[in-house]
């Protein structure tokens, strides 16, 4: 648990995540500090903060930054496009990094993120999940929509659950798209709003299908932890789905009561697996 008056750094890609976590650290009395990635954050969202914007291949400039605001902790939050690391331009620590990458064989997103942190932590950082804070909120509440799944969404669910589990060791994705027992979709690096749109294209019928999103089998909880919130929600509403299944303490909702609100606006349901 970050304990309060810690100073926490944050590395901060797009979205609203990381200045709700940014709020959540100075509720509990602590001082924020955030790494703006050039390209990736979205400015408009932390500029009431303390923070810096660094270019990608910034390393050793970002964590100085870091070092010299007496950060211990820090939380990598938010969507970060995956750059060309043969074409970053990177300072010494950079460079470091970016060679540990390119080494390994398989570069999935998680794979990638793990490299990244272990680098951090070797620094004398300790990298830590923003569960860690949002547990703190209403995060980790299970609301419940007006609308149940039915039978079929049900079993809709429990197979997208399944094939969530059969992938996780070849890091491929958090969210698949099941309809009437058939696999529309599994995400891969378009995301989730993108295989929602897709998959309206393959669905036999109108309307129908249920969007599965959990954490890999093999996730790090520190790292790129799956997320829905009221983007999620406006999607599948256009598209015609019947709502979604998210797994309980695994998958973080942005601006929960926002997300609940439009569910029942559109009458899709949640569930929780």
């Amino acid at each position: 648990m970050v304990l309060n008056k810690n100073n926490l750094g944050i590395i901060a890609g797009s979205g609203l995540l990381p200045s709700e976590i940014a709020d959540l650290h100075l509720k509990q009395g602590g001082n924020v500090y955030i790494a703006v990635l050039e390209g990736e954050t979205d400015i408009l969202h932390i500029t009431k903060y303390q923070y810096k914007q660094f270019p990608i291949g910034s390393v050793g400039a970002l964590l100085e930054y870091f070092r010299e605001n007496n950060v211990k902790e820090i939380i990598i939050i938010g969507g970060i496009t995956r750059p060309d690391l043969k074409s970053v331009k990177v300072d010494k620590a950079g460079s470091l990094l970016i060679a540990k990458i390119l080494k390994e064989k398989f570069l999935g997103d998680d794979n990638i993120l793990k490299i990244i942190s272990d680098f951090i932590e070797s620094k004398g950082f300790k990298v830590i999940s923003p569960k860690t804070l949002l547990e703190l909120g209403t995060y980790e509440k299970l609301y419940v929509s007006n609308k149940l799944p039915s039978k079929q969404d049900q079993i809709d669910i429990e197979l997208g659950s399944q094939v969530i589990k059969s992938l996780s060791n070849l890091d491929i994705g958090q969210s698949v798209i099941i309809a009437d027992g058939y696999v529309l979709g599994i995400e891969a690096a378009e995301g989730t709003d993108a295989l929602i749109r897709r998959c309206e294209l393959l669905r036999k019928t109108e309307r129908g299908g249920v969007l599965v999103k959990m954490a890999k089998l093999t996730q790090d909880m520190r790292l790129d932890l799956p997320t829905i919130g009221p983007d999620t929600i406006f999607y599948l509403a256009k598209h015609g789905y019947n709502g979604l299944a998210i797994q309980k303490s695994g998958v973080i909702i942005v601006k929960p009561a926002e997300t609940l609100t439009l569910l029942n606006e559109h009458d899709l349901f949640i569930s929780y697996i």
